[in-house]
Formats: C-alpha cells, structure tokens, sequence
C-alpha cells in the first residue's frame, strides 16, 4: 500500500542521509518516478526533505527533524537496538527489518556508540532461513508437513508432522512439533531438514499452551542426561570454569579436580568439546562414555596412521 511504503521511506530517510531514488526504488520494489512522487506527498505533509544533486547525492530529511524517546536511557537504547539486530544475523524477516528500521527513527543516537557486539558467528545460512519461511507459513494454516531428515546419529526418516512453533537456542533454530502417527511432541534441527512440503491435511488438534509443552518436552529431554566425569590439573580450574560454568569444580588433590558434566542421551558435541583440551582433561567414568571418547579419538587419528593407547 502507498500510505505503508510511505512511512516506511520516512523512517529510513530518518535513518539515513543522501539516500538516492535508484535505491529507494529497489528497496521497495517500486519505479524510481514512484518514489519521486512519494517524495513530493512526504514534503506536502510538512516533513522537511531535501535533495542533493550530484554523483554521491541523494534525499535526506533536515537533522533537527527528529522523534525522540526519553523515556528510554542512551545504555538501554543500546542495548534494545543491538538485541533486534543480533535477532536479525539468525532470523530473517522484513517485518523484524521494519522494527529495527522503526526504533532506530525513535531513539536518539548522538554521542555515539559505546558497546559493539559481532554476532555474525550465529548467523544461519539461506537454507535455514528459507525453510523458517515455509515454517511460518505452515504454523499459521495449521497444516502438516513432512520432509527428509537426518539425525546425529546419521539415521534417515522422513516424518510427516504438525510444526506447532520455531525456536532459537544453542545457536541454531530448531522446529517444535506433533506427530500424529507417533502421537507425541518431537523436535527437530531446522538445518537438518531437506525437501519440505507443505500438504493440505489441517490440523483440528487443540495443543492448549505451545511453550508449556516445549518446556515440558525440554525438561523430558535433559532428564536423560549422564553425568560423566572429567579429571583435570588444578592450573586448569579456571578454564572449566568458563567452559562449564554450571558444573561445580571439586578439589581431589593438590594437584587435581574434577567436575561432572550432565550430557543429554545422544548428544554428541561433548565429545567435540572435551577432545578440543587435549591432555588438559581425562574423562574417568562411566566406563561407556569413556570408551566412547577414546573411539572417537582412534577413528579422528586413524586418518594419520596414530593410534592412542587407553
């Protein structure tokens, strides 16, 4: 809608100056007379835009033109701005642009900024995002889904379910669900899932409160968890620590400690984890966890004709 494009155009001049039409038209998908025209309606309304000519010209509205929030103190500005832009790296969607775009027009941004965050680390690839997309779209119809998935373990399957909600933790976006067949609630890793579809079948369950049961399927889930436990110098007590802040170090000696480490059934970053402080840890127990470990050192050392004695 025009009155919609037109706000938005308002709030991205706020944002930015010397913004050329060439550019406004792109972003909004319209022709660049369209947006020469908007600029015409956005100045007949009393907002004060001006145009610079020349190769690095462009629309820019009047500095002293601003919105301001001061409600709001310069840190926590900050800190709500830089919260929806590390949410924008791993999720991707115009009306979370809108938002940013929006605050950005409402706080004040004089004096510069203070604390930076790179959170570029997190960011999911294309793949991930677009199937967030068809998510959304099956969440909001209530419909089912099915695609190809492989586990952690490498196992195939190709589940036909109802998604109920995404959700972004441990650095990914996984899909909460129900499977009708199973008759019970599964999670799957959205980055493991391959050729989605989405059918027609609708879905007349009434699930009540969706992040009930997430926290309850998660609590499920850690209650499989195995402590297993790992040995190390006392000169290392402060590396665990930072690595496992959750795990209470426990002197043995004066040299060594130990800690206990809960690792949920079928986990397997614990062993990329514990493998990655070489010989600053020695896992103790239990016996299977610890085997577990030295086989997957083995194999890893195999490739270079090694082999590790246990």
């Amino acid at each position: 809608m025009k009155v919609d494009r037109i706000l938005e155009i308002i709030i991205y001049l706020i944002n930015h100056d010397n913004v050329p039409a060439s550019y406004l038209a792109e972003r909004f998908h319209v022709s660049v007379r369209t947006i020469q025209r908007d600029i015409v309606s956005i100045s007949s309304i009393g907002i004060p835009v001006y145009a610079e000519s020349g190769k690095y010209g462009g629309y820019s509205i009047l500095p002293t033109y601003k919105m301001k929030n001061s409600d709001i103190r310069d840190d926590e500005q900050q800190m709500i701005i830089k919260a929806l832009e590390s949410l924008a790296t791993s999720y991707t969607s115009d009306t979370l642009k809108a938002l940013i775009e929006k605050y950005n027009a409402i706080i004040e941004k004089e004096g510069g900024q203070k604390v930076f965050w790179d959170f570029g680390v997190t960011k999911e690839n294309n793949h991930v995002q677009t199937i967030n997309t068809l998510l959304e779209k099956a969440i909001a119809e209530r419909k089912h889904i099915t695609f190809d998935y492989r586990n952690a373990g490498g196992e195939s399957s190709k589940p036909c379910v109802e998604p109920l909600a995404i959700h972004y933790k441990w650095y990914a976006w996984y899909l909460f669900s129900y499977s009708p067949e199973k008759k019970q609630y599964r999670t799957y890793k959205v980055a493991r899932i391959q050729n989605l579809h989405i059918q027609e079948t609708l879905s007349s369950i009434d699930h009540g409160n969706i992040e009930t049961l997430m926290k309850d399927s998660e609590t499920a889930y850690y209650q499989t968890c195995i402590p297993i436990e790992v040995q190390f110098d006392n000169q290392n007590i402060n590396l665990m620590s930072e690595y496992f802040p959750d795990c209470q170090p426990e002197k043995l000696t004066e040299s060594t400690s130990r800690i206990f480490i809960h690792v949920p059934a079928k986990e397997r970053l614990w062993k990329a984890l514990l493998l990655s402080f070489g010989d600053q840890v020695k896992v103790i127990g239990p016996e299977e966890y610890r085997q577990e470990l030295i086989r997957t050192a083995q194999k890893f050392l195999s490739n270079y004709d090694i082999q590790v004695s246990q």
